[in-house]
C-alpha cells in the first residue's frame, strides 16, 4: 500500500515565493509590475557596469597594429603619423580607460572608426569618438539597425534608435553576393 503524500507547495511555487520574498525584502515593500520590470537587471546592464570599472589593456600585435582589451569586444587600433584608426568603439562608459589606453599608444588623435556591426558592445562608444573627431565608417545595414528600435537576444533589453552623432558618416554598399548570403557586417 503506497502512501501518497500530497505536496502543499510545488517547486515552481516555492521558487516564486522565494523570489517574491527577496524582492519584498530588498525593496522594503511591494513593487508594481512596471517597477519590478525596471528593477530587473539584464545581462546588457551587467556588461555595461562591468565595463565602467574594468581596466582596458593595450597589446601591441605587430608594428603599428594593437588591440585594446577590456571594453566589451576587443578594439583593433592602427596607429599612423596622421592619426589612429579604430575597428569598433567598445562600450561608452569605458571612455576614461579607453582614452588612457589610446594615449599609451602615442599622441595621435583618433581620426577614423570602423563599425564591424551594430551590437552595443561595438557601437556604444560611437558618440564620444565622433565628438573627438573620428569619422565613422560602417556597412549600410549598420546604419539601418542603429536607426531603429531593436531588442537584445541576450536579455530583455530594448535598444532605442541612436542619436545622429552615433551614426556612421560613410557606408559600404552591399555587394552582389549579399542577396544570397548574409553579409558579416549586417
Amino acid at each position: 500500500m503506497g502512501l501518497r503524500q500530497k505536496h502543499l507547495l510545488s517547486r515552481r511555487h516555492f521558487c516564486l515565493c522565494c523570489m517574491t520574498g527577496a524582492a519584498f525584502t530588498t525593496t522594503g515593500g511591494w513593487l508594481t509590475p512596471r517597477q519590478a520590470f525596471a528593477e530587473a537587471r539584464g545581462i546588457v546592464t551587467l556588461i555595461k557596469d562591468s565595463a565602467a570599472s574594468s581596466p582596458v589593456t593595450a597589446h601591441n600585435l605587430r608594428g603599428n597594429v594593437s588591440v585594446l582589451e577590456g571594453s566589451g569586444g576587443n578594439i583593433a587600433v592602427l596607429t599612423g603619423p596622421d592619426g589612429k584608426v579604430l575597428v569598433d568603439a567598445g562600450i561608452g562608459v569605458s571612455r576614461p580607460q579607453l582614452t588612457k589606453a589610446l594615449s599609451s599608444l602615442g599622441p595621435e588623435p583618433v581620426t577614423h572608426l570602423i563599425n564591424t556591426h551594430w551590437h552595443f558592445d561595438h557601437t556604444d562608444g560611437n558618440e564620444w569618438l565622433h565628438s573627438v573627431g573620428a569619422k565613422i565608417i560602417a556597412h549600410e545595414n549598420t546604419r539601418k539597425h542603429l536607426s531603429e528600435t531593436s531588442a537584445s537576444r541576450i536579455g530583455i533589453t530594448i535598444f532605442c534608435p541612436h542619436r545622429l552623432a552615433r551614426f556612421p558618416a560613410r557606408f559600404l554598399a552591399q555587394t552582389a553576393h549579399s542577396n544570397s548570403m548574409p553579409h558579416p557586417w549586417s
